[in-house]
């Protein structure tokens, strides 16, 4: 808004629309259109692009969810495709817009058979405050709670492929991959968790005790959000991915869930990339490097 309130500048998008931008008189008409991104929609129109497709289910305890999934490229109603589930769910966070996206890597796996799919679950921000605060000092049970109703929902799709569903992440992604996995074991055929919280005990951040409280108030809470303590309940593959210099989530938690699985006789796959950050890459061919390893994880488990 301008400062003497007459003029002002909007922008806009769907999951159709690449984002507009106009200039508007106080009245709400466009006095000029600054930017409608005609260049995007040229080349989504020349080349492989599958645009997220909003959809909507209603859990088992009656909570509505709002998600999107972005079907492959060519997409073939009668024939049943794998899922891949890439997933952050932190809480006060948002992944599910009506508003144009183009992340490389899910149309990477589009392109390549799956659908990829990502929901607005419990804990996040923007469906009031119930929502979001029923996660407090119990991290990971509403979170992973309806990534699998998401996932019994999807499986009853025509063209879905339930039995070959993966869930993956990074950060808190990461956590919610391992928490789901470990404690819904069986839903999902395949996790892969990139710099993953294992333990809030572990991190060292005014973060752990904004949602869950001081330790010394909420002792059996931080062991039931661990995704160490759920260790032996490993069934599905899993593949774990961290940095030696990450300074947000440090390598202790992936240490830590290792020696948990080993104590309790489960493997996972673990690849470990010593100069990266948080995310584990380093550089575009680090990047590139990851990106290639889940994806061969995905193919070699997901695909019959």
């Amino acid at each position: 808004m301008s400062t003497n309130t007459k003029y002002y500048i909007d922008e806009y998008s769907n999951v159709k629309t690449p984002l507009q931008v106009g200039l508007y008189d106080g009245s709400g008409k466009q006095l000029k259109q600054l930017e409608n991104n005609q260049a995007v929609t040229d080349f989504v129109a020349k080349h492989a692009y599958a645009p997220q497709q909003l959809f909507h289910f209603t859990t088992s305890d009656a909570v509505g969810i709002d998600g999107y999934m972005i079907k492959p490229f060519n997409f073939d109603s009668t024939k049943r495709y794998p899922v891949v589930m890439t997933v952050y769910g932190g809480p006060e966070s948002h992944d599910v817009f009506d508003r144009w996206a183009a992340s490389g890597w899910q149309q990477w796996l589009a392109q390549n058979g799956y659908i990829v799919v990502n929901i607005n679950n419990r804990g996040i921000a923007n469906y009031g405050s119930k929502f979001m605060k029923c996660v407090y000092k119990q991290l990971g049970k509403w979170e992973s709670h309806d990534f699998v109703e998401a996932a019994h929902y999807l499986a009853k799709l025509p063209y879905v492929d339930g039995a070959n569903m993966a869930i993956m992440g990074t950060s808190y992604g990461g956590y919610s991959t391992t928490y789901t996995l470990l404690t819904h074991p069986g839903v999902f055929k395949v996790g892969i968790a990139n710099s993953p919280v294992t333990d809030w005990r572990l991190y060292d951040d005014v973060y752990t005790e904004r949602y869950m409280a001081p330790l010394t108030e909420n002792q059996e809470g931080y062991r039931n959000s661990a995704s160490i303590t759920h260790a032996a309940a490993l069934k599905d593959k899993l593949l774990l991915i961290h940095s030696m210099s990450d300074d947000n989530v440090h390598p202790a938690h992936t240490m830590q869930l290792l020696t948990a699985l080993t104590n309790a006789g489960k493997d996972a796959e673990l690849r470990i990339y010593p100069p990266g950050a948080h995310g584990a890459a380093y550089n575009p061919q680090s990047s590139l490097l990851i990106a290639t390893v889940q994806f061969e994880f995905l193919e070699r488990y997901l695909k019959k």
